[in-house]
């Protein structure tokens, strides 16, 4: 008789999705700083670097001066200065407007990086 072969539970390949939404709006909810600390670094943060990740590689800014980890963590640095004015009651879903934020963050630091090369 075979071996039985353990089926592997499939990863999801969902980065950002409606837990790390639910997640922005019970920390943007709270006042209590314990609270918003732990579901942060629970949930939010892994999904913040991804994007950051992701919006990096896909439009391949090229006019910085440092390294890839480097930016990686200033653009996560700016989605949280961000966060407070993300607002769920607009219809618009936590990824696409933290994407935005991301990318235009780029564009403009890029741009600025640009001028000064020039």
């Amino acid at each position: 008789m075979p071996a039985l072969k353990k089926k592997r539970k499939k990863k999801s390949k969902i980065y950002f999705g409606t837990p790390v939404h639910n997640a922005i709006v019970e920390y943007n909810r709270s006042e209590d700083y314990t609270f918003r600390h732990k579901i942060y670094t629970e949930e939010i943060h892994a999904a913040f670097l991804k994007l950051a990740e992701n919006i990096i590689n896909t439009f391949k800014f090229s006019y910085f001066d440092y390294g890839f980890r480097d930016l990686q963590e200033e653009v996560v640095s700016n989605l949280v200065l961000n966060m407070h004015k993300f607002d769920e009651n607009r219809g618009s879903k936590a990824f696409s407007y933290f994407s935005i934020v991301a990318k235009n963050y780029l564009i403009l630091n890029n741009n600025a990086n640009y001028k000064k090369m020039k």
